[in-house]
């Protein structure tokens, strides 16, 4: 079968972006090709690539190409009626001049690959192009709602009201939504009416993890490597610095405890990069904790293997998470997690395992970095947990459920 990915992809691929969701479709990609699958990404966070496509591991990835986009716009007179039902569908959210250079980027990669089946990540902006470009051939299309935070934290409410409208109006034209978790599931069906929510094929698949990449090694070796204290207490965070994923509420939490017990001693390093980072810097500065927390910047596999390694407690405090794929690397590699309650109860491990904090209370994750660092963590059970999420053998998820998804009649 022959199946194109519409998504982004992780920095070590080429990708300018970093997160969850391009990990996802990074692996989900070159473990379709291992099974036999021909496989393509269409990586709208991958510009001006060296060529097209970039082969790697077996998969295809097209970037956007600006060079290729000019090459096409002749074929956009011949796709005239099309170009304007997208820029209707988007109203003011895109512009025509984006709107073009999209379609034209979509309309080639189509072309060039002839999928099978679609696989598009996200329903808001990337489903439209999609399902436009290719209404006329009838492929189907799968989508996966990792979330809808276009809507949930959206604060300009003219945007917000934009944003919901044409999910809702994604939402009449797909058939088949993939969801990761129980809760953002819910969230999106309730956007809906009962008539829209009728029409739609859904599935809750939850996302593998790549076993292989994080184990359990010795603390020390970990430290040495990343050039931190053999024995001081260590707490980590690893994620992109923005406020949804709440590195704020851990610098304000460190500075509780800091503020409580002056003869407190633990080093707390945060792992990311994003527009929360000059924040963060400044927030550091005025608690005083430049001694206590560095920020890191961001860090791929095989440094992150290291970083989870050497962490004692790994801190996820976010306000909202489609995939708390750290927080099960750092599990893998036996590091305990203290997380959101905003992460979905069907993800959770059991409560031997995690603590969870509410998003937004420093003092409620003071207290359980304070709980965590005492206390006897079952590191076997806590490894375990992860690798249930294996892409082949895992028990909560593998791959096969994508398989049965693209196999099923449309």
């Amino acid at each position: 079968m022959r199946i194109l990915q519409v998504g982004p992809i992780p920095p070590e691929i080429g990708g300018k972006t970093v997160g969850g969701v391009a990990t996802h479709v990074w692996d989900l990609s070159r473990h379709l090709e291992k099974r036999g699958h021909e496989v393509a990404i269409l990586a709208d966070n991958f510009p001006d690539p060296p060529e097209i496509p970039v082969i790697k591991e077996g998969v295809k990835i097209y970037g956007f190409s600006k060079a290729l986009v000019l090459k096409h716009l002749p074929s956009v007179l011949l796709n005239i009626i099309t170009i304007y039902k997208l820029k209707k569908h988007f109203g003011d959210l895109i512009g025509i001049t984006g709107v073009i250079a999209n379609f034209c980027y979509y309309k080639y990669v189509l072309h060039h690959f002839n999928p099978d089946v679609i696989h598009v990540h996200h329903l808001e902006y990337r489903f439209p192009l999609a399902y436009f470009v290719t209404q006329k051939k009838s492929i189907p299309i799968i989508t996966t709602v990792h979330s809808i935070s276009s809507v949930e934290f959206e604060s300009d409410p003219i945007r917000k009201e934009r944003n919901l409208k044409l999910i809702k109006k994604n939402a009449r034209l797909a058939k088949n939504i993939i969801f990761g978790n129980s809760s953002r599931m819910h969230k999106f069906l309730g956007l809906l009416d009962n008539k829209e929510r009728e029409k739609i094929h859904y599935w809750l698949i939850y996302y593998p993890l790549d076993t292989s990449l994080y184990y359990p090694i010795s603390k020390y070796e970990a430290r040495t490597k990343i050039k931190k204290h053999p024995q001081k207490p260590l707490i980590l965070f690893v994620a992109r610095l923005d406020p949804i994923k709440g590195a704020d509420t851990l610098v304000k939490a460190v500075s509780i405890l800091y503020q409580r017990d002056k003869n407190l001693s633990f080093d707390t390093l945060i792992v990311g990069s994003g527009p929360q980072w000059e924040e963060l810097r400044t927030m550091i500065t005025k608690y005083a904790l430049e001694s206590q927390i560095s920020l890191e910047g961001a860090k791929v596999y095989p440094d992150l293997l290291y970083y989870y390694n050497a962490a004692d407690l790994f801190i996820l405090p976010s306000k909202e998470e489609a995939i708390p794929y750290s927080a099960l690397e750092a599990m893998l590699c036996g590091c305990p997690p203290i997380i959101s309650t905003n992460v979905s109860k069907d993800l959770l491990p059991p409560a031997e395992y995690i603590y969870q904090v509410p998003p937004d209370n420093p003092e409620a994750l003071a207290e359980a970095i304070q709980l965590g660092l005492k206390r006897d963590w079952n590191t076997r059970g806590i490894v375990e947990y992860a690798r249930s999420f294996d892409w082949e053998y895992g028990t909560r998820a593998n791959i096969n459920a994508f398989e049965k998804v693209y196999m099923q009649k449309n």
